[in-house]
């Protein structure tokens, strides 16, 4: 359903589009919807001048570009002129380039009595709101230089910082970002999510995200096309498996977990406690015979097994259901043999870590695996040293069609893609900068795997579940959470 046309909303949607579909179809929609685009472009004006008004603007600044997200700007200031809020129009393009309805935006205001001034100016005074209105969904590439100038005279303003649709700097598609670029607080985009806003550096740059759809959602997307969704909290709860009340451990699954290198017992304990506390019935461990003992201690649910070659490895295969490989694995002889008898294997794998490391030297492909790589260990996948850290989108591509694979690139907004299919995670804090998160995340996986979950949902809701037990766990300080701080909130995120 529509929000009702000049509104916004905190609920965001469950599904994302290119930029380039939003700019393709918005005439359409408006049209479809009985409406035009200067119609939508008033709509987006009042929309911005709620949430100014809101915040109890008194003073604000806004920063006009020479395109359409320019009028919205205008139209804003048009409003804040009526309502006696002291409004500053800095245009860092001539108002002479403006065509169509930016044009009469422009002029609508400069009819209310407003005027536009040049950066030198304005940047002595200051505002209680700074407002980006430059670039929107058409911008990619790097940011003019007048552009970046102005941005960071007010970089450190403690001013509340408002981006129209997009942060100029942002690419809405590829989520590719542009030095210096703008950095919000809020971001208020307009009819739909645009995929690029959601993961890598960009939700750092958007700050709170909200969404005024100017009452023509429903015409949209029923124009529109897209493979990305942006699953919500209460849809990833209904996929938790549902135990029945005379279940028996053999009936939830058998995961086997093969990592720890000598004097690296840590990361693959870490992922064998939270394929457990996921809900797996039988969890073994197939470690280095050094690190058996440690794995063991205090966790006497685990099955852990000192393996030395291969043959033994190989009759604890046949045993499970879903395996994981790579954490603490290293890559010596003994980590080559260990993983050489899991690439063999013919069930659902989870990889990650040094088993990633291990698959970039073949490149071959692995069908029913997910590979859980981040931005260093998918460029040693791809072979590429050419890709940078905004890619996001075209490297997880990629590298499910290079292997077959359900990808989940982390970071922020990380990207889960199985062929034509992502899903964005909308969980996780930046406490999750912190030494064994990833290995907690495949255990979590590999147990939802072992419940019966497909690689595709067992991916998405993985990483969701990782992310809010994090976000939980760094309740009483993001510096200092570990990795096995998370093992409590798993339990209760899983019920």
């Amino acid at each position: 359903m529509s929000i009702l046309q000049g509104q916004y909303t905190h609920n965001l949607p469950q599904i994302a589009y290119c930029a380039q579909e939003v700019k393709l179809h918005e005439e359409q929609a408006a049209l479809n919807s009985g409406t035009t685009l200067s119609e939508l472009m008033q709509r987006a004006g009042h929309a911005l001048f709620e949430l100014a008004r809101n915040r109890a603007v008194k003073n604000i600044l806004i920063f006009t570009g020479k395109g359409n997200n320019a009028g919205d700007g205008f139209m804003l200031a048009k409003r804040c002129l009526h309502a006696q809020i002291h409004v500053t129009v800095c245009a860092l393009f001539e108002p002479s380039l403006l065509k169509g309805d930016a044009a009469e935006a422009y002029q609508l205001f400069c009819r209310s009595g407003g005027r536009v001034v040049s950066l030198r100016s304005c940047i002595d005074h200051s505002y209680d709101a700074i407002v980006d209105a430059v670039f929107g969904t058409g911008f990619r590439g790097d940011l003019p230089e007048q552009v970046k100038e102005a941005f960071n005279h007010f970089k450190s303003s403690k001013a509340w910082k408002l981006a129209v649709d997009i942060p100029s700097g942002v690419n809405g598609t590829t989520a590719e970002v542009s030095p210096d670029s703008f950095q919000a607080d809020t971001t208020l985009t307009f009819i739909a999510l645009k995929q690029g806003m959601l993961t890598g550096n960009a939700p750092n740059l958007c700050g709170e995200l909200l969404l005024a759809d100017l009452g023509v959602a429903d015409a949209f997307a029923e124009l529109s096309h897209t493979n990305c969704c942006y699953p919500g909290g209460k849809y990833l709860r209904s996929l938790r498996p549902v135990r029945a009340a005379d279940s028996y451990k053999n009936q939830c699954g058998h995961v086997l977990l093969v990592g720890g290198g000598k004097g690296m017992a840590g990361a693959i304990r870490l992922a064998a406690e939270a394929c457990l506390r996921t809900g797996a019935g039988l969890v073994s461990v197939a470690t280095h015979p050094e690190n058996q003992s440690a794995v063991l201690h205090g966790r006497y649910e685990l099955m852990v097994h000192g393996v030395a070659i291969a043959a033994e490895l190989e009759a604890l295969l046949n045993k499970a259901d879903v395996v994981v490989i790579g954490p603490g694995l290293g890559q010596d002889a003994w980590a080559k043999k260990m993983y050489a008898a899991v690439k063999k294997y013919q069930g659902l794998v989870v990889c990650d870590a040094d088993g990633l490391n291990l698959l970039a030297q073949s490149h071959l492909p692995w069908h029913r695996a997910i590979l859980t790589p981040h931005f260093g260990e998918a460029k040693r996948l791809l072979g590429n040293s050419t890709f940078n850290t905004s890619k996001r989108f075209e490297m997880a591509e990629q590298l499910s069609a290079e292997y077959a694979a359900c990808i989940v690139l982390k970071g922020p907004g990380s990207l889960i893609v199985d062929g034509k299919r992502i899903n964005i995670n909308r969980s996780g804090c930046s406490a999750m900068a912190s030494a064994g998160m990833g290995d907690v995340l495949s255990g979590i996986i590999a147990g939802l795997l072992a419940q019966g979950l497909s690689r595709f949902e067992a991916a998405t809701l993985g990483v969701y579940i990782h992310g809010l037990a994090a976000e939980q766990a760094a309740r009483d300080g993001q510096l200092g959470t570990l990795a096995s701080d998370l093992f409590v909130h798993i339990r209760g995120i899983m019920g």
